[in-house]
Formats: structure tokens, C-alpha cells, sequence
């Protein structure tokens, strides 16, 4: 598990004096201060720019950015540079005292809210806590996409049914794809259903689904999308990228598949350094799994074998054997489909 980034920024000589104590007291973080040059040290690094302009240029870079200055310079400065709540980073604020810590932006899926509770922890401060849901002592929708391990699959629908979740109203929980929520402690009035014929009896819906069909339930209703799909992939020597985003995303929409579903592309080592493939992984933020060949030669019996394939590969199938062993021996969703230089084929990771 990579180490958390934080970046904390001051302008005042007060402000690092905090810095240095903050910094010293998040030992298991990585951490990088950022000041002007007057008040600079060989462990910092200097902003040489407005800090509208600075923070453009880190805050792609950080999980968290803690800033030790007025909340209105803050505000003004990360304005510009703000994207979506599914990306930007958690935003802290903190007074020169060391007093209070606030949680700026990105609460949840930034991970503010956690990190300005640690701040407090760690140096005796108040946290500063404003989504209404933790103020309530009750739970958002992309907090709990997060808890179960989901992406919310369109924001809209989630604001709108955390608003219900808010105001206490009842919401069901239709776990269609059996996502663990053993650790997950729901509010009371979100309840897990499975009869769908008291579905009337609620405010709004959560929905566990890899379909991309249009729900037909009565009330408002919210999908999160498990990272369940496997894809086994194969290609010609040097096949764009564009050509296999387009195959995939072609593939998955035949089968009213939700591409934000896609958890890994898996192919064998001969490919592991394929640009198509690479290109394919950053564009569906899937990771790329390599099956050794040892691997594909004990399951390949299974499937459909091809010569010209054992004569280019040493292996006589690649996009299914590699599906099948990343997916952990999963359900298959669709068999090989040939695409023009193209193999593909789909598996749930049933793990």
C-alpha cells in the first residue's frame, strides 16, 4: 500500500513553526512543506509563484493539502483549479494557533474529514466537521460506495439520494451484487432488500450493479458499481490503444456492462509490455495483471485452442486462460470474441 501524500503550505513564520510540528507528528505519512523563501529550510521546498498559481501546480499531486493561512486565501487560491468531487484532493485549513483543523473539501471521497480527525488527534486540536451526514451521525452514499469498495455511478443520483438519507427518510439497500457489508454498520433507515415487491414502502434506493439498463423502480434511486470485471485481452504486436478502448467499450456496452466496473485487464507476459494494452489500462483506471505462462498452460485445455496463436505465443489461448485465472476462476460473462487483431473476453471476479 502506497504511503499517503500530504502537502502542507504556510506563508507565515508562524505558520512553519506549525508546519515543522505538524510534519513531525505525521511520520507515517510523506510529507512535503512548501513556503515562501524567507522562511524556508533545507527540508522545504519554496513557492516562487502566487499561491493561486502554486496550488494549481501541486494539487494534482497530493492526497491531502493542509494549508496553515486565512480560509479565505485558501478558498480563492484552489478555486480555479477544482475539477470534481470524485478526484480533487481533501483540502485541510488550519490557523497559525494550531487550534482548530477544518475540513475544506473532498470530505469523504478526499478523505478530509479522516485526515482533519487524525490532525486533531495528533496535536490536540478541534476538528472542523461540516457535511451534514457526519454532523447527523449518519452515513453518505459515497461514503458508503467507498466502505464497499464501489464507484458511484452517476453523482446526480447520489446527491440526491443522500439528501433522502439525511432528512431521515427510509432508503433500500438492493445488494445485487452481494458486496460485503459485514464491516459496514448502516444507518437506521437504510435497510437491506431483497423483496423487491415492498420496494413502495421506501424513500429512495442504493443499488450493488454491474447493469447499465435504466432501473425501473418507483422512487430515486442511486447505482454503485463494483469493481468486479475481469477482462482477458490479447492483441497483434503494436495494436492502438484507441482500438482496444473502443473494442472493450463496445464489448461491455452489447452486454449492459458498466465500464466502471472494470478491474483488471489481464494478458499474458509476452504482452506485458504492449502500449495498446497499457493505453487501455490508465483509460478504465483497471490494473494490469500479467498470468504467467505456466499459468495459461495449466487451465488452456479448457478452451478453444488455436494454432496461430501457439505459433506466436507458445500458448495455444491467451484472452480466455488469462481471464479466467485473474478473475479467480470466476463466472465467464462472455467467451473469446475476435475483433480484428483483438481478443476479448469478460469474467465477474467472483472473489
Amino acid at each position: 500500500m502506497k504511503t499517503e501524500k500530504w502537502a502542507i503550505v504556510t506563508l507565515s513564520k508562524d505558520g512553519m513553526v506549525l508546519a515543522n510540528r505538524l510534519a513531525k507528528h505525521l511520520d507515517d505519512r510523506e510529507c512535503q512543506i512548501y513556503t515562501k523563501e524567507k522562511y524556508a529550510n533545507e527540508t522545504t521546498k519554496i513557492i516562487t509563484t502566487d499561491i493561486t498559481t502554486f496550488m494549481g501546480s501541486i494539487i494534482g499531486e497530493y492526497q491531502i493539502i493542509c494549508c496553515i493561512m486565512a480560509t479565505g486565501i485558501v478558498v480563492r487560491a484552489i478555486a480555479p483549479h477544482l475539477a470534481h468531487k470524485s478526484s480533487d484532493p481533501g483540502i485541510l485549513v488550519m490557523d497559525t494557533n494550531g487550534e482548530f483543523v477544518i475540513s475544506l473539501l473532498s470530505g469523504h471521497l478526499g478523505g478530509a474529514n479522516d485526515a482533519a480527525r487524525l490532525v486533531a488527534k495528533r496535536l490536540s486540536a478541534q476538528a472542523v466537521i461540516t457535511t451534514g451526514t457526519d454532523v447527523k451521525g449518519t452515513m453518505a452514499v459515497d461514503v458508503l460506495a467507498q466502505k464497499i469498495h464501489c464507484t458511484i455511478d452517476n453523482f446526480t443520483d447520489a446527491k440526491d439520494v443522500t439528501a433522502l438519507i439525511l432528512n431521515g427518510d427510509p432508503i433500500a439497500l438492493i445488494n445485487q451484487e452481494n458486496c460485503d457489508l459485514d464491516a459496514v454498520v448502516l444507518p437506521q433507515n437504510i435497510k437491506t432488500v431483497v423483496d423487491l415487491t415492498t420496494i413502495n414502502q421506501y424513500s429512495g434506493a442504493i443499488i450493488t450493479t454491474l447493469d447499465t439498463q435504466k432501473t425501473d423502480l418507483p422512487i430515486p434511486s442511486v447505482k454503485l458499481v463494483p469493481k468486479k470485471l475481469v477482462l482477458g485481452v490479447g492483441c497483434r504486436r503494436d495494436t492502438p490503444g484507441e482500438r482496444i478502448i473502443q473494442a472493450i467499450q463496445e464489448t461491455l456496452a452489447a452486454l449492459n456492462l458498466n465500464i466502471k466496473g472494470i478491474k483488471s485487464l489481464a494478458t499474458i507476459g509476452l504482452k506485458a509490455d504492449e502500449p495498446g494494452i497499457i493505453e487501455a489500462c490508465t483509460f478504465f483506471a483497471a490494473k494490469k495483471v500479467i498470468i504467467p505462462n505456466e499459468m495459461v498452460q495449466m487451465v488452456q485445455s479448457r478452451f478453444d485452442a488455436s494454432d496461430f496463436v501457439f505459433k506466436t505465443t507458445g500458448l495455444y489461448a491467451v484472452s480466455e486462460p488469462c481471464g479466467f485465472v485473474a478473475s479467480g476462476f470466476g463466472k465467464c460473462l462472455l467467451e473469446k470474441q475476435k475483433l480484428g487483431g483483438i481478443t476479448l473476453s469478460v469474467w465477474r471476479d467472483e472473489n
